[in-house]
This record gives C-alpha cells, structure tokens and sequence, in this order.
C-alpha cells in the first residue's frame, strides 16, 4: 500500500480530507485499534507494516454510516472506495505516529 501523489489527487477529488477533517478523532481511533490488532494478531507483537493494518482496518470501515453518506454525496461509484479511504486513513496515521510500537 502506497499513496502516489495521483491516488491522493484521486482521493482529494472525492472530498476524502473533508470526511478525514469532519471525523479526525473517530478516524484516528479506528485506525489506532486497527494497528494494534494487527499487532497483536498479524505480527506477533512486532509493529505492524500498513497493508497489515489496512487488513484489519477495513472490516471496521465496511458498516461505517458516515462513510456510506459521505460516498453518496459525493457520487462516488468506484469500486474500491473504502479501501482507498483505509489507505488514506493508515497514511494519516502513520504519519502522526512514526515511532509507535
């Protein structure tokens, strides 16, 4: 998993950082018990890589109502429109949080 500079213009089109912006706190603790349950689970203990935490994060994302209203006010018929909301998520994430263990 990686964010080109094309995936985030794709992403910033579909208004991913008002949905990020309007919910940070929610979005961070998602993705914080994503993390350490793939610590716990995926890694044995050691951090975890993002594609381990997307893993488990989009489980958590799949029944979220405020991404479902968010995709259809945005008319965003991709497919992968929730993967590519975990990607942006875990980048967030690790980014704010580089030396997390």
């Amino acid at each position: 998993m990686a964010l080109t500079e094309s995936k985030i213009k794709d992403l910033e089109d579909k208004a991913f950082e008002e949905l990020y912006d309007n919910n940070e706190e929610e979005w961070m603790e998602t993705t914080e018990n994503a993390f350490v349950a793939a610590k716990d689970w995926i890694c044995g203990g050691k951090r975890p890589r993002p594609d381990d935490v997307l893993k488990m994060l989009l489980p958590m994302l799949e029944p979220n109502e405020k991404i479902r209203r968010h995709q259809e006010a945005v008319r965003a018929r991709f497919k992968h429109y929730r993967e590519a909301f975990g990607e942006y998520l875990v980048d967030k994430y690790f980014i704010a949080n580089p030396e997390d263990e």
